[in-house]
């Protein structure tokens, strides 16, 4: 039976946590840059800060 709470869908490692986390700011890096308007692109950096800081705690 799977859960919202499943340990399966991330990492077991925390170097590759912190992998994962610092890909996903990277990719909301990228779609920031080409988003086609401010609120879209906020919202993406604000994503992108947030696994930034995940990536390093």
């Amino acid at each position: 039976m799977t859960t919202d709470q499943d340990d399966t869908r991330f990492p077991a490692d925390d170097s590759d946590d912190s992998s994962y986390f610092q890909r996903r700011a990277e990719w909301h890096e990228g779609r920031a840059k080409v988003a086609e308007d401010s609120s879209t692109r906020s919202l993406h950096l604000r994503f992108a800060r947030l696994y930034a800081a995940r990536a390093t705690s």
